[in-house]
């Protein structure tokens, strides 16, 4: 892709918001502002957030669930017969025909009927799946910007079971496979397991708080074995649930996950029962687990900034790498261009520079903001046969021939 060509150009001013994400994302032309809370994702920011989409599809896949994906509309009739049509967070309109339909901020009263469609005996299940698409909440304080939307794209993942124990083994499978999503997006070092009310479910729910200033919620994270609580459950116990230690820190976080036993709650809402080895019939028991992409991007770019713009990881960086021509020297330009096509023959994805009219110091600045994790920087002063290399988290460069680059790649 050459800048020239990209939609759209980053802006100068810095909107006015205590948020870095927001800012910066805005900025860069990652994101666009429609209403509070509402936002379009630009080719930059569907770059970004695809690839947060697609290294959750791999781990999820490789724990056996199976993509499909549900509507974000739903029968009222469905949230009625689980009793939660009046969920103060739930969008509900009316068509011109008189039905009434939800916008869904979650899927269970659409997952759990259409499953039981197709489920009959224990040799149906277990069952896993998931969808990624966007969900709607009804929020009285839009914030943040991408961190509290009314709409935000939305991984919900339900499995299904023949009993308790063999729940609880696949939710013990969800959690390492959510370890190791957080790994790879480059923030597991700051996101801590963290106990929280079941509410209707279970004694436990658990979020996955990533540590933040800018964060919404307060965690009370346990020195010893490094899990957390939340408020509700420090306010019910003052111990930690899995060392029995009281030593806390408090500190400010943003759920970017949360895992939940539904058990049979939902089941029994819906008549979901199966035909045991006995013959007997049995309700299905339930898990749910969420990762919210649009909030884990926001939260990536709380933690992976600097005074220049952004740092983002390299496994969902926007391009591979970000080629800088600096200078209106014929040959140099021609060398670019040479280069450019050469990295993209290998099948780099590169963000070329070339605008002809602009500065050498607002095209390094738009790289700084951009943040593509590793940058390349051609110009007069090095000529046509060297170039500048550098990750955007280092301080210094290197000049190596393009020649090396090329082949070391």
């Amino acid at each position: 892709m050459k800048y020239s060509q990209l939609f759209p150009s980053a802006q100068k001013e810095t909107p006015s918001s205590e948020s870095q994400s927001y800012q910066l994302l805005i900025r860069g032309g990652y994101i666009h502002k429609e209403a509070a809370g509402l936002y379009s994702f630009l080719p930059l920011g569907i770059k970004v957030l695809s690839k947060i989409q697609n290294i959750i599809r791999e781990e999820m896949s490789k724990i056996g669930m199976q993509e499909l994906s549900l509507p974000c509309l739903s029968p009222i009739s469905l949230w009625e017969q689980t009793g939660r049509q009046d969920m103060n967070i739930l969008y509900q309109l009316e068509s011109r025909s008189g039905q009434k339909f939800a916008l869904n901020p979650t899927t269970e009263e659409v997952i759990t009927p259409l499953v039981k469609e197709y489920v009959r005996s224990y040799r149906d299940l277990p069952v896993s799946v998931f969808q990624i698409n966007n969900k709607f909440r009804d929020e009285l304080r839009a914030k943040s910007g991408i961190l509290r939307g009314r709409e935000f794209n939305m991984k919900d993942g339900y499995s299904f079971h023949i009993n308790k124990e063999e729940l609880d083994q696949y939710y013990e499978i969800v959690t390492d496979s959510y370890y190791k999503i957080y790994d790879t997006l480059g923030i597991l070092a700051s996101t801590v397991f963290t106990y929280a009310s079941g509410g209707d479910f279970s004694k436990y729910s658990h979020e996955f708080q990533t540590i933040c200033d800018i964060g919404e919620d307060t965690i009370h994270h346990c020195e010893k074995c490094n899990i957390a609580i939340n408020k509700e459950i420090i306010e019910e116990q003052k111990t930690c649930p899995k060392c029995n230690g009281s030593d806390f820190s408090i500190k400010k976080a943003v759920e970017v996950g949360n895992i939940f036993k539904l058990g049979s709650r939902f089941s029994q809402a819906f008549d979901f029962k199966f035909s045991d080895k006995d013959g007997s019939k049995k309700f299905v028991e339930m898990g749910c687990y969420g990762i919210g992409p649009t909030r884990t991007m926001g939260t990536i770019v709380e933690l992976n900034h600097d005074k220049k713009g952004i740092t983002w990881p390299e496994s969902i960086s926007p391009f591979d790498y970000s080629l800088v021509l600096l200078g209106k020297d014929p040959l140099v330009k021609k060398a670019a261009d040479e280069l450019y096509a050469r990295l993209t023959s290998k099948g780099k994805d590169v963000l070329y520079e070339d605008r002809e009219n602009t500065s050498n110091g607002e095209k390094l600045n738009t790289a700084d903001l951009l943040g593509v994790s590793k940058r390349i920087v051609m110009s007069n002063k090095l000529g046509a046969t060297n170039c500048e290399y550098k990750k955007r988290r280092d301080e210094s460069s290197t000049m190596v021939s393009v020649k090396d680059l090329v082949n070391n790649l």
